[in-house]
Parts: structure tokens; sequence; C-alpha cells
């Protein structure tokens, strides 16, 4: 039973793999998040890094310190904490919250450069929160043995880089899940502006489930 196991699990890693392996500008990763209380990233400086700590608050049930980690609009859209939190405890997000094990697998940074001015408005009022740059990360997550899927599933973090007066931030816009529960489809921004006709790159990702 488990070399069946086994065998369809990498089928579903070898389906991945060639649904990304033609996008462009990707650095891949292979690193979990640790049950330790220490934070992975004090200051966070890519897409990546800001997505370890908020797994690592994830995986650690720091749910206030997640809900510090989402952009505002996200946390409009939520509609606050208590929401938030309900929110958590159902499908697809419902396997994120204590997982056993995570990790970012890529990076996807847009192939021609980012306007800002398509993705959100820009006025006078809203200058002090200016989106700088987007960036979607890959991340395999091995939820709980109590959860209602202790498989691994894969899920697409939607990021923005904010300006706040003289900082910059990455911050999670949203949570797209690449399994059956949720159909991965954003209109605030789509795999097509990671992507070049043209572009014939190769992708190498280097896998490493600490198993």
């Amino acid at each position: 039973m488990n070399t069946i196991f086994r065998l369809a699990l990498d089928i579903v890693l070898l389906y991945t793999l060639s649904y990304i392996s033609l996008l462009p500008k990707c650095n891949a990763f292979s690193t979990s998040s640790s049950t330790s209380q220490q934070t992975p990233f004090l200051h966070p400086a890519s897409p990546e890094e800001a997505v370890q700590n908020q797994l690592h608050y994830y995986q650690t049930n720091q749910l206030k310190e997640v809900y510090n980690c989402c952009s505002p609009g996200n946390q409009e859209a939520t509609g606050g904490i208590d929401e938030f939190k309900r929110q958590l405890q159902i499908p697809p997000y419902d396997l994120i919250v204590q997982h056993d094990y995570s990790a970012v697998l890529l990076e996807l940074r847009p192939d021609n450069g980012f306007d800002k001015l398509s993705i959100q408005e820009q006025t006078d009022e809203e200058e002090e929160d200016q989106i700088l740059d987007v960036a979607l990360c890959l991340v395999c997550i091995r939820p709980n043995k109590k959860a209602r899927k202790p498989f691994p599933v894969w899920y697409w973090w939607e990021m923005s880089l904010h300006r706040v007066k003289d900082t910059q931030k990455w911050l999670v816009d949203c949570i797209m899940p690449d399994f059956d529960d949720l159909d991965f489809e954003s209109k605030a921004l789509s795999i097509d502006d990671f992507m070049d006709d043209d572009d014939e790159d190769e992708l190498t990702i280097y896998w490493d489930m600490n198993e």
C-alpha cells in the first residue's frame, strides 16, 4: 500500500513540475518551517522569506501574527481578525493551520516588469501605502495527521511589496490552493503575467522533503 501511495505522489509531483517548467524568472527553494518559536527571518527581504515567516506563524498557531502578514487589502476583504480566524477553520485553509511540514518550492516574478496601475489605482490619499512589486510563491504543505487530507497539498501565495512611509515590506494578498478544493484563478494577478511567449528557458527544481 505504501508503494502505491508513493507512486501516486510521484505522479502528482511530475504533473506539478510539468505545469511550471515553462515559467521564467523563477527561484527554486527547498526550505522547511520550524516548530521553534523563533521567527525564521527578522527582516524578510524577499517574497520567499515573507512566506516562510507566515508559514512559521501558521504552524505554531500564532494567528494574530499570521493576520499581520496580510496586506491592507487582504485584511479589509477578510473583515477583521475574528472573521479571519473563522475562515481558517473551513476548507481550503483548514489544512494550513498547525501543519506538520511546509516548503517554499519556488518564487515567480513578472517577466516584463510590474505595472502597479494595472493592479491598483493610486490616488493622493493612497500614497501612504504603495504597491511596488508583485510575486507568486508555490508552497507544499503536509497537514497534521488529524487533518481531513493528511497527504501533501500545494498552495499559491500571492504577494505584493508595499511601501509605507520609508519602509518596504512583502505582504500576503491571498492564498489559493492548487488542488481540487479550488481551482487557482485570480483576477488581480495571473500566471500569464509571469510568462513570455518566446521564453524557452528551462527550470530545475531540487526537491528535499526531509524523508
